[in-house]
């Protein structure tokens, strides 16, 4: 139970360190209907990291009634996402990184400023359920929790507090609005405007800082 609760909070943490998903939450909330927008937004990328989550879950419980080496399996794939990350992360570090342009980045930031809940909860949606680097983190986050052969009640919270990890940067700033109102509005705009400033080099760094600890986590495992 506690080395599955340390690997869904290690993975969580690194799958919520996303500045794309914190810059996208800005936007929504900061439109022209936040608490609106705001909810909708957050929901959906709820819905979307759970659904990741049951997939997750059902291939590491089948994973460990199938494979014999579902360990190492897993500890292959928390090292070659480390690597990945390492690779991307030290090379937009000597090409010197610019935002985005062009990438599905762009147009998910682009369409959220004027759309409808409807809109912000779809886009939300595929944002939780994420991209490659995201669906492997959850992956590793289930498979830990199914190798751990708990009780039904004790994976389902294990599962939950991953994705309350994973969420963190968006059900945070939500709160704050639904919360404080048109009195957030000032910290929120300082907080989207230092994000977009800085997000470049968040990216290198978040990717060699998480790259890296998964390397130490992959050949941990192996090695064990």
């Amino acid at each position: 139970m506690i080395d599955a609760g340390g690997h869904a909070l290690f993975y969580g943490l690194a799958a919520a360190a996303s500045p794309l998903a914190l810059t996208a939450t800005f936007v929504a909330i900061r439109s022209a209907r936040p608490r609106t927008n705001g909810m909708a937004f957050l929901s959906g990328f709820v819905l979307g990291t759970a659904i990741a989550s049951g997939l997750g879950l059902l291939l590491g419980q089948a994973a460990v009634e199938r494979l014999d080496s579902h360990e190492t399996l897993e500890a292959v794939l928390a090292l070659l996402l480390g690597i990945v990350l390492l690779t991307v992360g030290l090379r937009e570090r000597l090409e010197s990184p610019g935002p985005p342009e062009g990438s599905r980045a762009s147009a998910i930031l682009a369409g959220l400023g004027n759309v409808r809940p409807a809109a912000a909860f779809s886009m939300a949606g595929l944002l939780g359920f994420g991209g490659p680097k995201r669906l492997v983190l959850t992956f590793l986050a289930m498979a830990s929790v199914s190798e751990a052969i708990l009780g039904d009640a004790a994976s389902g919270t294990l599962v939950v507090f991953y994705i309350a990890v994973a969420t963190v940067l968006v059900w945070v700033p939500v709160g704050i609005v639904i919360v404080a109102g048109e009195r957030a509005a000032v910290i929120l705009e300082r907080g989207q405007s230092w994000l977009t400033a800085h997000a470049a080099a968040l990216r290198v760094w978040l990717s060699v800082g998480i790259g890296a600890a998964l390397v130490v986590d992959g050949l941990a495992r192996l090695l064990a």
